[in-house]
Formats: C-alpha cells, structure tokens, sequence
C-alpha cells in the first residue's frame, strides 16, 4: 500500500493535498477511475429508462414502482451479498457484478431498439439490478478501507461518492442530448460500454485477500453473525437504519422528474437531463467539502443537520414552481442527501473490524432498499393529489425523522 505523507508548506497546496489525499494511492486510483465509468452509464441508463416508462405508461405511480423495484430486491439479497463479500475477493466480485450489469443493458438495449419492449421487460430488469446491486455495493464498501490508511478514510469516501455524483452531473445531461436526438435505445448500449471500462480499470487493482477465519466458517453463521454484531451494537443499528433517508427521499422525487420536465416545467428531453443532473453538482460540491475538512470534524452534528436540510429542500421544491429555481433545489438535495450518506459510511467504516464489513454494509443495503419502497407510498399518493403536493409531504416527513432522531440518539449526536 502507497504512503501518502502530508507535506508542502503553502496553505493553498496543504489545502490540494488535503482535499485529494486519497487519489495518491494508485489502488484507490484504479477504483476511482472505475467508479467514473460505470456510474456515468449506470446514470445515462436511469435517465432513459424513467423516460422510457413515462412514455409506455405515464402514470407516477409506474414511476416509482420502476425506481423501488432497482432497490428492493436489495432487502432480501444484500445479507447473502455481504457473506458473499467477506468470502471471496471483493474485486473479483464486483467485476462478476459490472458483467452481469453490462449484460443486463445489452439485453434491454435490443429490447428498445427492436421495438419489442413492453412494461414487463423493464420491471424484470429492475428487479435484476437489484439483485446485483446487493452483492455490487457491499464488495465495492468493503473495498475502500483496504486501499487506504485511516486517516484518509473519509477522504477516501467522499472522493468515491464525488466520483458517483460527478458521473450524474455528466452522464444525465448526455442522456437528455442523446434521447432527444436518437432516442433512449442507444443509452442502454452506452451503459455497457461505461461496464466493460470500469472492468479494465478494477482488472489493475491489488487487493488484499479477505480474512481467512470468514472464508472457513460456516456461510449460515457468518451470516447470522452479521446480524448479531449489527443488533448488538445500538450506535452502528441506529446509523445503519439511517441510511432510509437519503435512499427514501432521493428515488422517490427522482422518480418524479421526468413528469416535471414534461407537464410541469415543459422543458422536453433536454430540461430533463438537467434536473436528473443539479442532485449530482450539489453532491460534487458537498463532497469537494468534506473531503478537504479532514478528519477532526463533527460528524454526528453534521450528519442530523444535512438530513434536516434535505427535508426542508424537498419541501420547498414541492410547493416552487420556478424551473431555474427547482435546480437550486435539487444542487442542495443533491449534496445534503449524499453527505448524509459519506457521513453515515464513515462513521461505520470506522467502527467495526474488517472481517466483518462486507456482512455489515450489505445490511446497510437493506436499508437502501426499504427507502425506495416507502417511496411507493408517495407515488399513489401523486395519482390523486398531484406530484408537486406529494413532494411537499415527503419534504415533511424527510424533516422530521432527522430531527426526531437526533432527540432520541444523542450517542450518534456526539460522535466525530
């Protein structure tokens, strides 16, 4: 592993080596520049495919149930893709997963283009990208913390989501152009590209083997194992089951959006790709920000105050009906929503022993997974009310459940 010392003399340079300290680490490079590829086309291929729906259905409800059902499998499969994690090489696995996601897209790309496509082929696709992604995320967390030192955890961390966010801010804007010009078959073909490259990328990165005691035990009782320890252990539960929030309010109004470019804000394909992408600017800001804070912050104070801010956002955009302004709101949901999350992630991460990351961070994933589907909630909710009405509410409740939180868990509070 690459040593990465602290040096330079002049505050603007200490403040640059601070900020991408990380980067300096040539595995944490390689998986970096993997992240870019893949989420460049993992977002182009969200943005066609909740255009894709509205055009087959155009109800927010169908919506909704295609973003939840990109999750929802998670709830059921990330406890087996957390074991799966802590018992094979987590590089290997999370190429295994970006080959499937490249196939997957292939498969629906043909789909569209043939013009076969129908409702049903695009809700069985959902349901298998969750099933992926509950054995993608956990090996991809668990990566992280093995590639660099401690002290560059949250850098670390926060460069990576950068590098999610920074592929939304890119990708979403590309996907409106291309739809509008070709159509959304050509996105899907894009997404595998973005797949294949990330593999390149990871296919260069050393990592250390997992800890052998796991690969040995029995899969059942490592499994349970995870559950105890998480159970057991009332700060790591209590930041674990806060990951709902963000996954709640982020693919619920993301949902949304192709209803607002299209009957509220009339902005066409092209308006669209620029609401998918303002969440991923304010979330590169958000990250650019934490990552040169360093380490010695407080992070529990900082963690309820973003959740509350993403409840008040929410609710303003919801009862806004200006489109300039409606990007503002989404640059603040965008950056409140994924510094909540680097912030839960590291505290984590920081916490528990390394043989047991994989099993604790797919459990994470659950929480990922109920998220969208409380979301389902809000979409029945549009088909009476209207959209902009039902963002107003879920602005609401996303304000409380920090607030009330932050009163009930004043262990989480204190933590830095």
């Amino acid at each position: 592993m690459t040593k990465t010392p602290e040096q330079g003399t002049k505050p603007g340079l200490r403040i640059w080596r601070r900020t991408f300290s990380s980067v300096r680490y040539k595995d944490f490079r390689w998986v970096w520049l993997g992240s870019c590829t893949e989420h460049i086309g993992e977002f182009m291929e969200i943005a066609a495919l909740l255009w894709l729906v509205r055009q087959i259905s155009g109800s927010p409800f169908i919506l909704t149930l295609v973003v939840a059902l990109r999750f929802i499998p998670m709830v059921i499969f990330s406890a087996i893709g957390g074991v799966v994690t802590d018992r094979m090489n987590r590089r290997n696995l999370l190429v295994i997963t970006l080959v499937a996601f490249g196939l997957q897209s292939s498969i629906l790309g043909i789909l569209v283009f043939t013009g076969a496509v129908v409702l049903w082929h695009i809700i069985l696709m959902a349901i298998l990208t969750g099933v992926i992604t509950s054995f993608n995320h956990p090996a991809r967390a668990s990566m992280i913390p093995n590639l660099v030192k401690g002290e560059h955890l949250l850098n670390a961390i926060s460069l990576d989501s950068a590098s999610v966010m920074a592929a939304r801010v890119i990708g979403m804007p590309i996907a409106g152009v291309v739809i509008a010009v070709a159509g959304v078959a050509p996105v899907f073909f894009i997404r595998t590209f973005g797949a294949l490259l990330a593999i390149v990328w990871l296919l260069q990165v050393n990592m250390p083997a997992t800890p052998t005691g796991v690969r040995k035990g029995n899969p059942w009782k490592n499994l349970v194992e995870g559950f105890r320890y998480v159970s057991g252990y009332g700060i790591v539960l209590a930041l674990v089951v806060l990951y709902l929030l963000p996954q709640f309010a982020n693919q619920t109004y993301t949902g949304f959006l192709p209803i607002y470019a299209v009957d509220i804000f009339h902005v066409g394909a092209v308006g669209y790709g620029y609401l998918q992408a303002a969440p991923g600017l304010g979330s590169v800001s958000a990250m650019v920000v934490l990552a040169s804070l360093g380490s010695d912050i407080h992070k529990g104070r900082l963690l309820f105050g973003s959740g509350m801010i993403i409840g008040l956002a929410l609710f303003i955009f919801g009862i806004n009906s200006s489109f300039i302004f409606s990007l503002f709101m989404l640059f603040v949901l965008g950056g409140m929503g994924t510094a909540f999350l680097t912030l839960s992630t590291t505290l984590i991460q920081t916490i528990i022993p390394d043989e047991m990351r994989g099993r604790v961070m797919s459990l994470r994933e659950i929480s990922f997974g109920l998220g969208p589907a409380l979301g389902l909630i809000f979409g029945a909710m549009a088909e009476t009310t209207g959209v902009p009405m039902a963002v107003t509410y879920l602005g609401v409740v996303c304000f409380l459940i920090p607030l009330i939180s932050m009163l009930a868990l004043p262990g989480v509070r204190r933590l830095n």
